[in-house]
């Protein structure tokens, strides 16, 4: 009995700190079709909560024109495919532009304009680089799925939902991550509130659960439980 609560407590304890949900978003105004500001500094950040060998995936070597649905093969994550109306592009235009080498995704959301990325696998972790999102027609928002079931539903951009164009955010940067410590999803559904709105999809980072780095607060908090329970042991056996 005192075995089976010792395995029960730490797999409890394992359990609620493993499946903490962190959300990583900047954005940089005016970037001038280049990588910085706070963009950079959230996409740094999401980064450093994955180990070394997570895969990020750019399109650079995919023909320009390649349209969906696209398999990115992502190693231990699996493979993710893009899918609805958008293509592989290339230089910088309206705002869009590359934020690896040369090519980039351009994708069109909106009404009758789907865009979703489907993962073999369930993973834990997922990021990207949008350019362009939100100068005309609405907002953008997120929803991860777990076998059609919803996970959690996030805002990526504000916009203007009576369809004006906000010059403010006309070519801006946006860096926007999720982990979790398990494997919580295996799709990624992008829905715009409002009518049509074209952007830049780029340097997509997929990680599973095995590639997020517990927080070290997670991890003194499993430590000092472990300590606790290796306690009434000895307590007990005396």
């Amino acid at each position: 009995m005192h075995k089976f609560s010792l395995l029960v407590a730490g797999s409890l304890l394992v359990g609620a700190n493993l499946s903490a949900q962190t959300v990583y978003t900047g954005q940089t105004l005016n970037p001038g079709n280049a990588v910085g500001g706070a963009a950079l500094v959230a996409r740094n950040n999401f980064l450093g909560a994955l180990s070394s060998n997570v895969a990020t995936n750019g399109f650079d070597a995919i023909a320009v024109g390649t349209p969906a649905p696209l398999a990115l093969n992502f190693g231990f994550a699996g493979i993710a495919t893009l899918n609805g109306s958008g293509q592989v592009q290339t230089g910088t235009g309206f705002g869009r532009f590359a934020t690896s080498p040369s090519n980039f995704w351009e994708q069109i959301v909106g009404q009758g304009n789907a865009f979703s990325v489907t993962f073999s696998q369930a993973v834990a972790g997922f990021g990207f680089y949008g350019t362009d999102i939100g100068d005309f027609n609405g907002r953008l928002t997120l929803r991860l799925l777990l076998g059609g079931n919803n996970v959690g539903s996030f805002l990526v951009q504000d916009g203007d939902l009576s369809g004006d164009f906000v010059s403010a955010l006309e070519g801006n940067l946006r860096f926007w991550g999720v982990t979790y410590g398990t494997n919580a999803f295996d799709r990624i559904e992008f829905a715009l509130e409002g009518q049509t709105d074209v952007f830049g999809f780029d340097d997509m980072t997929v990680a599973d659960a095995s590639q997020v780095v517990p927080e070290p607060a997670s991890i003194a908090l499993l430590g000092a439980g472990l300590v606790g329970l290796v306690g009434v042991a000895r307590r007990r056996r005396a």
